[in-house]
Formats: C-alpha cells, structure tokens, sequence
C-alpha cells in the first residue's frame, strides 16, 4: 500500500472514529439533560414544544378525569395514554370501547408539536402548541383539520393543560360552533395507581 493511500486510509479511520465519540458525547448529554429533567418539578417548567412532547410520553398509563360532563355523553371517566409508533406518537383514548370513543394523537411535525383529535362527532381538529409564559402549560392553538368547516361546524378549537404536579393535570379545551366559542368543558385527571403484578 502506497503511503498516500495509507494516509487516506488512517485519515478516513480518524475521522469515523472522531464522528463516533462526538454521537457519544451527543447521546450522553440527551441523557443528562433527560435525567434532569425527570428531577425537575413539571409543574414548574415553561415547555417549548419538544419538552412538552417529551412530557405527554409520561403521561403513560391509565387515568381518571373529574369535572364537567362530556357533552359527547360517554359514561367511563377512564382515560389512557400511550406512546406508540416506535416513540414518535402518544394516543390518548377516552370513552374507550363505548360508542362515542374518541382518540387524540399527539406528534412532532419538525419542531412542531401537534394534537389531532380525532372526535365523535366524525371531525379531525389539528390544534398546534403553542409557548405559554406560565410554568406547567401546555397550550395548544387551532392549526386547521378535516371533514369540518371551522366557521360553520361545531369541533375543538384550543385548549390548554395546567400540570399540578406528575400525577395531576387540568384540561380546559374549547368547543366552537358558527366561528364562536360555544363550550369550555373543564376536567382535572389524576393517575390511577399501577396495577401490582402478580
């Protein structure tokens, strides 16, 4: 092997053996940063889109929601969270195996978070977070959707979740109907305790 090859050779070695501990380092420090985070109060933070998501994964498991009747009238008060598709979604399920069982999906889409409801009333409202200056908020806004008119059909427009502490949050969404808000029901879920494993 001539030396300028040698050379090329011992180069391009240093160069994988470079880009791989600089992912090393990249992948330790995501892991200190999430590490911390878990040590950190979530009702104190202010949430950009990507800690908001991160967030929702934690929601994982099953809840129990009190407060305002759904006016989609669905009798369990369950609700459930889990990630799926591989990390990339969490789905929220409420009124689960009733008729009027609704899902929403929530995503990143770039740098963007988004929740998509998928509602009952046979409508897909997209609503986008957005940066609240309150610690514990998570605010999402009206991004568009399908199978509605916004100006003309009833569906979910915005809304808001309050984290109280990790096993407690307020949600406040808000229906509109002809362009206007029409109902703002208001709920608070607590986290149902793990079931013990036999």
């Amino acid at each position: 092997m001539s030396k300028a090859n040698l050379f090329a050779a011992t180069l391009a070695l240093f160069l994988l053996a470079t880009v791989s501990v600089a992912a090393d380092n990249a992948a330790g420090a995501d892991k200190s940063k999430a590490a911390n985070a878990a040590t950190v109060s979530p009702q104190s933070v202010v949430y950009d889109a990507a800690s908001a998501f991160e967030f929702l994964k934690s929601l994982t498991g099953e809840w129990e929601r009190s407060g305002d009747e759904h006016d989609h009238g669905g009798k369990s008060q369950s609700v459930a969270f889990r990630e799926t598709a591989a990390g990339s979604a969490v789905m929220e399920t409420i009124f689960a195996g009733e008729p009027m069982e609704m899902i929403s999906m929530y995503h990143m889409d770039g740098d963007k978070l988004l929740l998509t409801h998928y509602c009952a009333l046979q409508n897909a409202p997209v609503m986008r977070f957005e940066k609240s200056d309150r610690p514990g908020e998570i605010k999402f806004v009206f991004h568009g959707g399908t199978n509605f008119d916004p100006q003309v059909d009833a569906h979910v427009h915005e809304g808001v979740m309050r984290i109280k502490d990790a096993n407690t949050l307020e949600s406040s969404f808000v229906g509109y109907t002809g362009g206007k808000p029409d109902q703002r029901p208001h709920g608070v879920l607590k986290r149902k305790p793990a079931k013990a494993t036999k």
